[in-house]
């Protein structure tokens, strides 16, 4: 299955965070990679980290850019613009 990110619609980042149990994100491009622990996203503001406890991605849409995460959040990092264009994550859309 192709996932082509519509740029349109995938939009700004922006961050919700639900207490310290929930987290939603749009403009999510690519999900790099992901365990209980760490989930690492690219966005259209850069790279972002979730840190925490027991996390799992409950709602992935690459088309939408938007991303629903579950667990006990503990900390967020941003990396800044995103370095590596040539660098393709685990859910990353397949290039034409």
């Amino acid at each position: 299955m192709e996932h082509n990110v519509n740029p349109a619609t995938a939009g700004a980042h922006v961050l919700t965070l639900e207490g310290r149990s929930r987290a939603r994100l749009s403009g999510v491009s690519a999900v790099c990679c992901f365990n209980e622990r760490e989930i690492v996203l690219e966005t259209s503001e850069g790279e972002v980290a979730l840190l925490g406890e027991g996390m799992h991605i409950g709602q992935l849409n690459l088309q939408e850019g938007m991303l629903d995460v579950t667990g006990e959040i503990t900390g967020i990092e941003y990396n800044g613009p995103v370095r590596h264009k040539g660098r393709r994550g685990l859910f990353a859309p397949k290039k034409r």
